[in-house]
């Protein structure tokens, strides 16, 4: 199924990445909604109902992904009574006070609510939908049993935490093609410990306040410069889109001006790497990290952070996470947790990170590993279909 350019650059990049990515994420002052083009996500969604009615029958489980496909379950449903519908959130889930906001509230409900299953990563996330259905809707929510009652039926809200391939990850981390890319890097960085951020270039992400926290950790320890190494690899993301090329811009002078400040003749002290890395070069990446800095301003999960306790295969390395990642819900403490806005705060953890006795990193990771092994991307596949069939 193809949409028209016109059609597809309203519903996808004028709605769902202008409008509700922004929202859902809690950047509700970055969006303009009144003329956002709500007519081009719902015939969008109109579109993908009917491909998915034409390529599926009554008994088929339909499970949708995400927010650009809100509308379709409830078209769905009207089409067919019976059908079997999940549908999962991949970010996270505002408040009412937030998700109030969109004008077209009701509808995104309504739709919503066409499914049968409804599944997010965290009961915080589960909570605040319940809640909007609850002030937005004519709906009966039972809050304690997740559950919202839509004429006569009954829509179960469960938190499925997404995780990643861990056994074919571990393989790979373990593989001779990483481990000569790993002796690669280590050739190159000069016995440096290395700092490690990988995002996708957003402003949910927190680069900027990580790359802040950077300088005010170099300001504090005058040494660290010629004994630490903070490489940031950020992918491309939604470049024709003004904000993300003006993050862009925002960022590059950024790491201009720490490494014009704090570098000397022939070091560096921030690496930065705008392009997609392959799999085999990011986990080499990972392994030689001695800290993983992941601190998005909001997140549904963070698999970069599930990723790099993965690559972790000698059970060393520290792993310093946003406590507004939905990573952080599940990670019971083992990370050190950050307030993503909190400069200082980052840049102690950064020491603190890599002052970290060998046991105690050594425990931590071990425990992390164990979580994220439960949290394979396969369980929660397994999990959300049961949940969806029964």
């Amino acid at each position: 199924m193809k949409l028209e350019p016109k059609l597809r650059e309203g519903f996808y990049m004028g709605l769902s990445n202008a409008i509700l990515w922004p929202l859902l994420h809690g950047f509700a002052t970055t969006i303009a909604v009144a003329d956002a083009p709500w007519d081009d996500y719902v015939k969008a969604n109109e579109r993908f109902a009917k491909a998915t009615l034409e390529s599926s029958r009554p008994r088929d489980l339909v499970w949708i992904q995400d927010y650009h496909l809100m509308i379709v379950p409830g078209l769905l449903r009207k089409a067919r009574r019976r059908q079997r519908i999940g549908w999962f959130c991949h970010v996270p889930w505002p408040p009412p006070s937030t998700f109030g906001i969109l004008p077209w509230r009701e509808a995104i409900l309504e739709g919503l609510l066409g499914a049968d299953v409804l599944g997010f990563h965290t009961e915080e996330y589960v909570t605040a939908f319940l809640e909007c259905a609850q002030t937005y809707g004519p709906y009966e929510v039972d809050l304690d049993a997740r559950t919202v009652r839509v004429g006569a039926r009954t829509v179960r809200v469960i938190a499925a935490p997404i995780g990643i391939a861990t056994t074919a990850l571990d393989a790979l981390a373990r593989s001779e093609e990483v481990e000569d890319e790993l002796v690669r890097l280590r050739a190159k960085t000069g016995g440096r410990r290395i700092l490690l951020g990988v995002d996708r270039l957003d402003y949910t992400k927190g680069i900027i306040e990580r790359m802040r926290a950077f300088d005010r950790f170099l300001a504090k320890d005058k040494s660290a410069r010629e004994r630490v190494l903070f490489v940031q690899i950020m992918v491309p993301s939604r470049t024709d889109v003004q904000a993300y090329a003006e993050l862009k811009d925002e960022i590059d002078r950024l790491v201009g001006d720490i490494n014009g400040r704090y570098a000397t003749t022939g070091i560096v002290p921030l690496q930065y790497f705008y392009r997609n890395f392959n799999q085999r070069r990011l986990l080499a990446h990972y392994r030689a990290a001695d800290v993983a800095v992941v601190t998005p301003l909001r997140d549904g999960m963070n698999l970069v952070a599930h990723e790099y306790v993965a690559s972790r295969i000698h059970e060393n390395g520290v792993l310093v996470l946003s406590e507004f990642a939905g990573a952080a819900a599940f990670f019971d403490g083992h990370p050190l947790l950050v307030n993503p806005y909190d400069v200082d705060g980052i840049a102690t953890a950064l020491e603190k990170a890599l002052a970290m006795p060998a046991t105690e990193a050594s425990a931590r990771m071990r425990s992390l590993r164990e979580i994220v092994r439960g949290l394979d991307v396969q369980r929660w596949a397994d999990g959300f279909l049961e949940a969806l069939e029964s």
